[in-house]
């Protein structure tokens, strides 16, 4: 939300799959959707909230994610090199200055890449515990109950929990 004047950006409200408007004239979901709303601290046909809840997941899940990728992907290269010097290194042949230029890329790749990976790992948590995910599975709910199938569904949005839906 924009803290200026309270309103969602615009690229918020693009997010949303159906609008509040249109869940409400469904036959009992509105009833439905308070209830699943209520035990997620969220109203399911209030468009502002919903759509503020789904562009953070959404930016979450990408931030987590590509940290994830980035800190693997520099993970291995570090790895390799770090095993290589071990490997090959003898040490009562090698100067500490030349120890020093060998060793600081591999060094950095792998803190940079433990670092990326810790992030991840903490968004991971912030995503589980920081209600988000529960969020999203009861807007999946609402939207199930909608009768909406989900083969319309954007990949970010698929339910992640393991249970089937529509």
């Amino acid at each position: 939300m924009n803290s200026a004047d309270g309103t969602v950006p615009a690229e918020a409200l693009d997010l949303l799959q159906v609008r509040g408007a249109q869940l409400a004239t469904v036959p009992g979901l509105a009833e439905r959707a308070r209830t699943i709303g209520a035990e997620r601290g969220i109203d399911y046909l209030a468009d502002a909230q919903v759509a503020a809840m789904l562009h953070r997941h959404r930016r979450l899940l990408g931030r987590m994610n590509s940290s994830g990728a980035w800190g693997g992907l520099l993970l291995v290269p570090g790895a390799v090199g770090a095993w290589f010097l071990i490997d090959t290194a003898d040490r009562s042949a090698s100067e500490p200055a030349v120890d020093a230029i060998l060793w600081t890329p591999v060094v950095l790749l792998l803190a940079l890449s433990v670092y990326l990976l810790a992030r991840a790992f903490r968004l991971r948590r912030v995503w589980l515990r920081g209600g988000t995910r529960d969020q999203v599975n009861g807007y999946l709910q609402v939207l199930s109950a909608a009768g909406l199938p989900h083969h319309g569904l954007p990949g970010w949005l698929k339910p992640v929990t393991g249970k089937r839906w529509r």
